[in-house]
């Protein structure tokens, strides 16, 4: 005679699964950052506490922004074209990584899933662009910023084809902009410029997004202020007294889940995402139950 599984059987395979694919879509909110030019940090996007520190090997006193890739962390160094590496495990310095072509503004740098990493260069003119390489320094692609930026571009994040970024050295707002195909200039995503992405609280500086959330950091009140995907304040946290973060972002492997779109209109959330998930599991188990036992 054919056996059958129980439904209490199917009921603890489909929670596994389910649990399954939860964790493997988990959001982080640990994002890294320098402070005071001269510390690298792990911190909570949520509640602004600083979880680890690292001293800047090489350039400290003018390290700006870093971008973390494995147990490999990529660094600059303000005004400056070079690139810097450290172990993040060891805090050893690993040399220099390669050099950008531009050195006008340089201090933000963000980092995509793919490992690709992007900086954003202030000022005025041919300079004023973003500019995207991979980890051996090769270039492969360059875009305008349609208008300038006030002296370093210190709040950059790119996803999905997309860039958030400020307009300058502690310069709100954020607008968005989409990158175009090849080397074409970058283009404001509507309503942006003259109604922006987020209009932060103040400080206007780093911005990061782990796919959910965005966060950003304002170094004047020492807070870190948390946006929706649509740009919708939700919180904010305290940071250290006295701390000074320029860009920061969320480690590449951190950002390998979905990353969800906004002004979308059709972006689930991720409860919602695993409750239709689970749902549909549980609904095929009973179907699947009902012909067993016809």
């Amino acid at each position: 005679m054919k056996k059958s599984i129980s439904w209490f059987h199917r009921f603890v395979i489909l929670a596994a699964v389910v649990g399954v694919f939860h964790r493997a879509h988990a959001v982080s909110t640990t994002f890294w950052a320098i402070n005071q030019f001269t510390t690298i940090q792990s911190l909570n996007g949520d509640t602004g506490a600083v979880l680890s520190s690292i001293p800047v090997p090489v350039g400290s006193g003018s390290a700006a922004s870093i971008a973390v890739i494995g147990t490999t962390g990529y660094y600059t160094l303000l005004g400056d074209t070079r690139v810097y590496k450290i172990d993040m495990t060891t805090g050893a310095s690993l040399g220099v990584a390669f050099t950008t072509s531009i050195a006008q503004s340089m201090n933000s740098i963000a980092v995509t899933a793919d490992n690709h990493l992007w900086f954003a260069h202030g000022g005025s003119g041919a300079g004023n662009v973003l500019q995207e390489y991979d980890t051996a320094g090769t270039l492969l692609s360059s875009h305008l910023f349609p208008t300038s930026a006030s002296s370093y571009r210190d709040g950059l994040v790119v996803f999905n084809g997309l860039v958030v970024a400020n307009r300058g050295d502690q310069i709100g707002p954020y607008d968005m902009y989409s990158i175009p195909a090849g080397n074409g200039p970058l283009a404001y995503v509507a309503p942006a410029p003259g109604t922006p992405f987020i209009t932060a609280l103040g400080g206007n500086n780093g911005i990061a997004f782990n796919g959910v959330n965005f966060y950003i950091s304002n170094e004047q009140t020492h807070i870190v202020t948390k946006y929706d995907l649509n740009g919708v304040f939700v919180s904010q946290a305290n940071l250290p007294a006295n701390s000074r973060y320029e860009n920061w972002t969320f480690a590449a492997q951190d950002l390998g889940g979905v990353i969800q779109q906004p002004n979308q209109g059709n972006v689930p959330d991720g409860g919602s995402s695993l409750g239709f998930f689970g749902f549909s599991l549980m609904a095929l188990a009973f179907t699947g139950r009902r012909r067993s036992a016809s």
